[in-house]
């Protein structure tokens, strides 16, 4: 067994950035996509001008092999970009621990 401290800094500092992604709540993966629609009312400014079409935040992501779509209020936009983007922080680290992890293996270091 790897002790904590026989790693070199670089990988000490992922593992700890991994550590504080992981202390707070909320990863989800996905991405957010904004969808911009007319409401289909006759005399609303949608329908005059495209520029000014209404927006509305989704999660995209892929489960059971489907694509889903899922609404996201307005309400919730900022809880859920961070959840997004922690998982996508938490993923880059992880990645990187890998490739570190496949270099000491490949040197024969433990």
């Amino acid at each position: 067994m790897i002790h904590p401290q026989s790693l070199p800094s670089s990988e000490r500092d992922l593992y700890s950035k991994l550590r504080q992604a992981l202390t707070q709540p909320g990863l989800l993966r996905g991405n957010l996509v904004v969808s911009r629609r007319t409401c289909g009312k006759p005399t609303c400014r949608c329908n005059k001008d495209k520029a000014n079409r209404h927006c509305s935040l989704y999660l995209s992501l892929s489960s059971g092999g489907k694509r889903r779509m899922v609404y996201i209020p307005p309400d919730w936009e900022e809880e859920v970009r961070d959840w997004v983007g922690r998982y996508k922080q938490v993923r880059e680290v992880l990645e990187k621990l890998s490739v570190a992890c496949l270099h000491r293996l490949e040197k024969r270091e433990v």
